[in-house]
């Protein structure tokens, strides 16, 4: 296998416009198997991984993780996982023997990993940067990732990958609770329940596991208050939203239960648990993705239109 692309060469997409050209030049110098595969730009896992024909499975998702070790000291670690698993950051952080592990933000996430979101290589490239993979992520022959571009991936030798990136091995990813994608239910506007009246006001006790219990709609969204300009709403919901975006609000969101997956535009989808939090920022096209019933409190500005602009 050589490295060469069939394809025309594109500007890399990327916070170091050199890091691919290293990437290629250290592949080289190792006598790595690899192959070029040029598409069109996409860092999301599931749709990169169909552009360049194979199961996702084989594609080496890439998410930084930072670990607190006490009070005073911060890790940072490249966790590397199957493109179908979804990263166990309770894992990570016994491993380290921490006390507290999480997605590293995103800007520190790119200026460790060298590369915007969705192009992170599996190699680290920075000091302060470990490497973790998970066994399963070997089984295949080959492994997939893009090549600190969105428009071109490489397919590497499993073996040249951990001979040349010597990631510590363990076993990180969580149980899947997803249902297989062809059971999951595709939601319709009409099935959206949707109430932008307030139902409390201040001085008011909210029974919010009261609302949860009792209603059965497959996409609950209820504005509980208004604070200031700000609109506090509850989400109970299972199913698949449809893509849409805020042209000029942030979205945030925080699980109370269950899995919330957040499917973004040109990167990966993002995997919530209970007590996990993260703000869709203004203008970005996403998908809420929820496997199983999950209760979610969402904060965003009043008079944002829920279904997007």
């Amino acid at each position: 296998m050589s490295g060469e692309s069939s394809g025309a060469v594109a500007a890399p997409q990327s916070l170091d416009a050199g890091l691919y050209e290293r990437l290629i030049a250290d592949l080289e110098a190792a006598g790595a198997r690899y192959r070029l595969i040029d598409h069109p730009p996409e860092g999301r896992t599931e749709v990169v991984s169909a552009l360049r024909g194979h199961d996702v499975a084989q594609a080496a998702k890439c998410l930084i993780v930072m670990v607190k070790i006490g009070k005073k000291r911060t890790r940072y670690v490249l966790a590397v996982v199957p493109g179908d698993a979804r990263l166990d950051l309770h894992a990570v952080k016994t491993l380290l023997e921490g006390s507290y592990a999480a997605f590293a933000e995103r800007a520190k996430a790119e200026e460790l990993a060298g590369s915007v979101s969705g192009t992170v290589l599996p190699f680290s490239y920075h000091p302060r940067l470990e490497v973790i993979a998970d066994p399963a992520l070997l089984r295949a022959p080959e492994l997939f990732f893009n090549a600190a571009r969105l428009d071109r991936s490489i397919a590497l030798a499993t073996d040249d990958y951990q001979r040349l990136a010597a990631p510590r091995l363990a076993p990180i990813t969580a149980v899947q609770l997803r249902e297989p994608s062809a059971r999951r239910k595709s939601m319709s506007q009409s099935d959206y329940a949707i109430h932008y009246q307030p139902l409390f006001t201040t001085l008011q006790t909210m029974d919010v596991q009261a609302l949860i219990d009792q209603t059965d709609d497959p996409w609950y969204n209820q504005t509980l208050i208004q604070v200031g300009d700000v609109l506090v709403r509850l989400g109970v919901m299972q199913g698949e939203f449809h893509w849409h975006k805020h042209d000029e609000q942030d979205e945030f969101f925080f699980v109370l239960d269950g899995l919330f997956h957040i499917e973004l535009e040109h990167t990966d989808t993002v995997e919530l648990g209970p007590r996990q939090a993260f703000t869709v920022p203004a203008g970005m096209l996403h998908r809420p993705v929820v496997p199983v019933r999950s209760a979610v409190l969402m904060i965003e500005k009043a008079g944002v239109i829920a279904t997007g602009d």
